[in-house]
């Protein structure tokens, strides 16, 4: 080989290694589907990703600089619910679990996960009474009732007084011919470990005013996330954490519960439209038969595209990592989605 091909070659071998995506860099978590609170890789403590995992349901996990914070607890789910791949009792890490309010289906395995992770439970007052019932330790649990700000680790956690969202009466109903006449009849022992699950929660109607947080996440990088369980309507609270945070780097909205998309969106669109994310990411969308349907996030991209083009959006999988910058000029930007 003449002698300036070699030279050629070796400088665009070195300009290529100078050059490589950072995904190549990332660390073992963004190849992981392992969750981190199940004992999972997560970044090390000189990796500035923050990886993301949705954990089915408005369960989610933040993996940074080896530590987890977990959101919402409800893993040992209802019959027929989609396969997550791992029980509650594989839950044992956590920095510190946040959870939205005290329906079964954001706090049903709480009492287990508390004593396996040791991790403090934050919470509204109705949250803290049902955990403690749950079998969760009094001694973790953290009140919150709306403008704390928490810290855990290398997390600052801002709680904000949210709304819970309700329904139109009838909707229940409807869903549950759909599922009636779509889907085989269940079983006796299907229809009794539902109940069970059901029970694992509490119904308390000031749940809707006075049980429901939405949590803001900082890390020292500027990194902003927030977390919104239900998508009621926005409250003061809501309000006053995205004057304090916004515009932030991840949004995580509920979407749920309504089948007709231009009715669900003008429930979740407002919070997007407030905290001006750079990522938002969907939960409480999937199934939780025979009550909600799988809801089609598309319409509601289309209409992110369409009105906040500076806004990306992403599809979660459970437990495929979601690996995201959470500093310098790229911080909010995804850099690697495992499918």
């Amino acid at each position: 080989m003449p002698a300036f091909t070699s030279h050629f070659a070796a400088a665009l071998a070195i300009t290529a290694a100078l050059t490589a995506p950072a995904i190549a860099a990332e660390p073992a978590a963004c190849d992981s589907y392992v969750p981190a609170v199940t004992g999972g890789p997560l970044p090390p403590p000189e990796s500035d990703t923050v990886v993301i995992r949705w954990l089915a349901n408005a369960n989610f996990e933040f993996g940074y600089k080896g530590k987890v914070y977990l959101f919402d607890a409800y893993f040992d789910r209802t019959p027929r619910s989609h396969a997550l791949g791992f029980k509650a009792a594989d839950v044992k890490k956590a920095e510190a679990i946040f959870v939205s309010h005290a329906h079964f289906d954001h706090i049903s395995d709480i009492g287990a996960v508390a004593r396996q992770t040791g991790a403090p439970v934050v919470g509204t007052p109705i949250t803290a009474e049902t955990a403690i019932k749950l079998g969760a330790p009094e001694k973790q649990i953290v009140i919150a009732k709306g403008g704390e700000s928490l810290k855990y680790g290398d997390a600052t956690v801002e709680a904000a007084l949210a709304e819970h969202s309700t329904i139109q009466p009838g909707l229940v109903d409807i869903y549950a011919s759909l599922y009636a006449n779509d889907s085989p009849a269940y079983s006796e022992p299907e229809k009794s470990l539902r109940g069970y699950v059901q029970s694992l929660g509490t119904f308390d109607p000031r749940i809707i005013k006075e049980g429901t947080l939405a949590f803001g996440l900082t890390f020292p990088s500027g990194f902003k996330a927030v977390l919104v369980g239900s998508s009621g309507p926005i409250t003061p609270g809501v309000r006053a954490l995205a004057e304090k945070l916004g515009p932030v780097d991840v949004l995580i909205v509920a979407y749920q519960v309504h089948a007709v998309a231009d009715t669900q969106i003008s429930y979740t669109m407002p919070f997007i439209e407030l905290f001006k994310p750079k990522l938002y990411l969907p939960a409480h969308h999937d199934a939780a038969p025979p009550t909600w349907v799988d809801l089609g996030i598309e319409p509601l991209f289309d209409r992110i595209r369409e009105t906040m083009p500076a806004t990306k959006f992403l599809a979660p999988l459970y437990r495929s990592p979601i690996c995201v910058s959470a500093g310098g000029a790229n911080r909010g930007a995804v850099v690697s989605f495992k499918y």
